[in-house]
């Protein structure tokens, strides 16, 4: 894809999405405001998400970092 498809492409979803919370976190990640200095409160699925994921890392359920990459690049070449 060349750069000038990635911003139409990107311009047509910014166009047509009602999505606040994603044009809040792309408006951030542009720069395009000051950045929201405002404390995130996570929510509850977010709070169990990151609890399961601290204890699947206490049980020893884990990957390292290369074989993490290992295995994305397995699956991109399905």
């Amino acid at each position: 894809m060349t750069v000038i498809e990635l911003k139409e492409k990107l311009i047509k979803k910014i166009i047509t999405t009602n999505d606040e919370e994603l044009l809040e976190e792309l408006s951030w990640i542009i720069d395009v405001e000051e950045p929201n200095n405002e404390i995130h409160v996570m929510s509850e699925g977010e709070i169990e998400a990151v609890n399961e994921g601290l204890a699947q890392l206490d049980r020893g359920e884990w990957i390292s970092n290369e074989e993490a990459n290992r295995r994305a690049d397995e699956w991109l070449k399905k």
